[in-house]
């Protein structure tokens, strides 16, 4: 009877373990979206501040003289304090000169200032922190590059202040091209990883698409090069917001930053278009005709963005930073409610 007994209670736990719900948890992903002005850009904000966590206006810069300046208006603070929106701005090099970024490199007195600016201005105007954005380097100069981020890096970390990059993106360790010796080459990613709190990398831009700004294969690619490079805790995907616009003849790239604004105005303007999804690209386009003339754009809309939060979600990376507000089809949002 014993035996008999130890059985069914053994049975009966059983049935009462697998009869639990099983709880599932949310991936928790951290939200950045850049700002760079414009009243479309603000009027996203406020609409969308529930589903923002960091706001990144690119509103500082160095000059030619290798002196920062910049300032976020007050509107725009005050309403990221008021709904719990951290602001992280960002700092670039003036028109992203290439001598510029060479000179502050090769300046310990430049740095030193610059470093001490940013951190007063955080204090000033209670930043969280800072994104260095500083692009057009030399791939020589990437040595230097990751000692003035290290040096940042350290000096924030004593005023409890995050640091972060916009690191242009790459597939491969070199390149005999012009976009790896002036661009994408001055990345260390594994190094700058290391002292950063997280990096941008800027999935949002393949130079040598001829379609779409950045397609699912092209951020596929990205991501496995920089596997055993940056943590993916400290891995946040670049994704565009806006749309490239093509020719068909000649075959060329007549518009870079289009907004989603825009392809509602071709659709009511133009009679001749349609529109479908590459599946295999991962994005829309819409085709067009004006004046006789053929045009296609690529863009982004709620499934292409959908998406890129599936990569994030499958690879558990630390989340995206979003190029830029004020272009985007008004339903990405719609994904962020559910994710």
């Amino acid at each position: 009877m014993d035996k008999i007994l130890k059985n069914v209670l053994l049975f009966l736990f059983f049935v009462f373990i697998i009869s639990i719900p099983t709880i599932t948890y949310a991936y928790a992903f951290e939200k950045v979206f850049y700002l760079s002005g414009g009243k479309s850009g603000i009027e996203s904000l406020k609409n969308n501040a529930d589903k923002i966590d960091i706001l990144a206006p690119q509103s500082y810069s160095i000059s030619a003289k290798l002196l920062p300046s910049g300032s976020v208006s007050a509107e725009i603070k005050n309403f990221a304090s008021k709904n719990h929106i951290k602001v992280m701005p960002l700092i670039v090099n003036a028109g992203f000169s290439q001598s510029v970024i060479h000179n502050l490199l090769t300046s310990t007195t430049a740095q030193d200032n610059i470093i001490q600016y940013m951190i007063k201005e955080a204090a000033s105007n209670n930043y969280v922190g800072w994104q260095l954005d500083l692009e057009h380097i030399y791939f020589r100069d990437k040595d230097l590059y990751s000692n003035f981020v290290e040096k940042t890096a350290s000096a924030f970390r004593e005023k409890n202040l995050i640091l972060s990059i916009a690191a242009v993106a790459r597939k491969s360790d070199y390149e005999d091209s012009d976009f790896y010796m002036n661009w994408s080459g001055a990345f260390d990613y594994k190094r700058l990883a290391e002292s950063l709190d997280f990096i941008s990398i800027m999935t949002y831009d393949d130079p040598n698409s001829k379609s779409s700004p950045a397609t699912i294969p092209f951020v596929e690619e990205i991501l496995a090069y920089l596997i055993d490079k940056i943590p993916p805790q400290k891995l946040s995907l670049g994704i565009p917001l806006y749309y490239w616009g093509w020719s068909m003849e000649p075959f060329k790239r007549v518009r870079t930053g289009g907004t989603y604004e825009r392809i509602k105005f071709i659709k009511t303007t133009y009679p001749i278009w349609w529109q479908g999804f590459d599946n295999t690209k991962g994005v829309p386009w819409l085709f067009y005709v004006d004046s006789g003339k053929r045009y296609i754009i690529w863009f982004e809309n709620e499934k292409s963005f959908t998406n890129r939060i599936e990569i994030i979600k499958n690879d558990q990376l630390r989340g995206f930073s979003a190029w830029v507000l004020g272009m985007e089809d008004p339903k990405i949002w719609n994904v962020l409610d559910n994710n």
